[in-house]
């Protein structure tokens, strides 16, 4: 197959990557000629990842800093180029990631190409957040404009796919006749090992990580209130806050936090590291965390790409009562409402090595059974089905 990917914003610089990438990735190792149309949106920053196997398709943009207004101009530049480039490379399929970009190739497309719309996220939400300092009609008027185009892609995409049970639901809401296919976050187990056994028997490094972009979607009150009742137990015992921060105050906020229950020497603030050092500060985890709050639509939706990482290095995970993670009923993950369930349930795996090890396997073969090859062939297979079906004539 050839296959366009418009992603969900620039390949190499943006911090993160989007959901299609890996897989995308994995697609072409398997041998499909994958394209994908490249945003020069941080174009004066550093690159971080480079694409491995997928061809890169560069087109002239507007310079523009501010994401709508360079998605929103630079969708309606793109229109000509992207038409030139399905035909010219005879593009099967178009999976859009970008609901103003990715509409634009869907209209160029026509009926050439099979058209997937990759429902990853909650755009009308994960848009608003680049306006959180706006005033709320700015805020409102972003989060309708979304919707609306969110609810375009849908209709125009022949097929959809989504990360979670919640946005294939969305998805068959808006249009009851589309199919839509769940296709998690995944990981790549190749190169997240668990941690060494033996060493950990030996000399436990006790640790308890957050990994991430942290922001105030975070509940990391409840984490310090855990810790603070752990360390009568494990004096040794710190929490491991890893990842940028969106906002510096938040960041004071639980410092400040930390201090006021004595836990300075506790608590560790890294901010972003390299991937080696990540890859090092999980292997030592004892386990890890995913503190969300349950306020917001977000959460409802929420199924973390760091479930799919934390498995991969073996690690148990406490976590808050996510709806989507609940949903898996995976064997590694402990859900806490409370600092007592939190302490509890880290004391748990904290005092059991045996238990430990056995929670690990559990969360290595949960990780493998989402790596991002299974889920390059689940893609695989239901683009070649409905492909299938675009090209074979309808019986009148």
């Amino acid at each position: 197959m050839n296959i366009l990917i418009i992603p969900t914003n620039d390949w190499t610089r943006a911090a993160g990557a989007g959901h299609i990438n890996s897989i995308a990735e994995e697609l072409a190792a398997r041998g499909h000629r994958v394209y994908a149309w490249n945003f020069d949106l941080y174009r004066n920053q550093p690159i971080k990842r480079l694409p491995r196997k997928v061809k890169l398709i560069k087109s002239k943009t507007l310079p523009l800093s501010d994401p709508a207004a360079f998605f929103t101009l630079n969708a309606f530049a793109m229109g000509p180029a992207v038409f030139k480039a399905i035909r010219k490379l005879e593009i099967d399929a178009v999976i859009n990631e970008n609901i103003l970009c990715g509409l634009v190739a869907f209209f160029a497309a026509g009926t050439r190409a099979l058209k997937v719309f990759d429902f990853s996220d909650y755009f009308p939400e994960s848009a608003s957040v680049y306006y959180r300092g706006s005033s709320e009609i700015v805020k409102k008027l972003v989060e309708g404009v979304s919707l609306a185009v969110t609810k375009l892609n849908i209709k125009f995409s022949d097929i959809c796919v989504a990360v979670c049970q919640s946005l294939v639901k969305n998805a068959q809401n808006t249009d009851k006749t589309k199919p839509c296919y769940l296709v998690t976050n995944g990981v790549d187990t190749r190169s997240k090992p668990p941690a060494p056994k033996k060493d950990a028997a030996k000399n436990p490094n006790r640790s308890l990580v957050v990994m991430g972009v942290i922001d105030d979607w975070l509940d990391l009150e409840t984490p310090l209130k855990a810790l603070h009742k752990l360390n009568a137990r494990y004096p040794d015992l710190k929490l491991v806050v890893i990842g940028p921060w969106q906002k510096p105050q938040f960041r004071r906020q639980f410092e400040s936090q930390a201090a006021s229950r004595g836990l300075e020497k506790h608590v560790e603030v890294t901010g972003y590291i390299s991937s080696q050092h990540l890859k090092r500060r999980l292997t030592e985890a004892s386990c890890c965390i995913m503190p969300y709050k349950l306020n917001s639509y977000f959460a409802a939706i929420r199924l973390p790409e760091k479930l799919f990482v934390y498995s991969a290095y073996g690690k148990p995970i406490l976590s808050t009562r996510l709806p989507e993670v609940t949903a898996l009923n995976t064997k590694h993950v402990f859900f806490y409402c409370n600092s007592d369930e939190l302490a509890d349930a880290a004391d748990a795996v904290l005092s059991d090595h045996a238990h430990q090890e056995n929670l690990s396997e559990k969360a290595c073969a949960f990780a493998r059974e989402h790596d991002f090859k299974v889920l390059a062939k689940t893609l695989e297979d239901i683009l070649s089905r409905h492909l299938r079906r675009l090209r074979t004539p309808q019986q009148v």
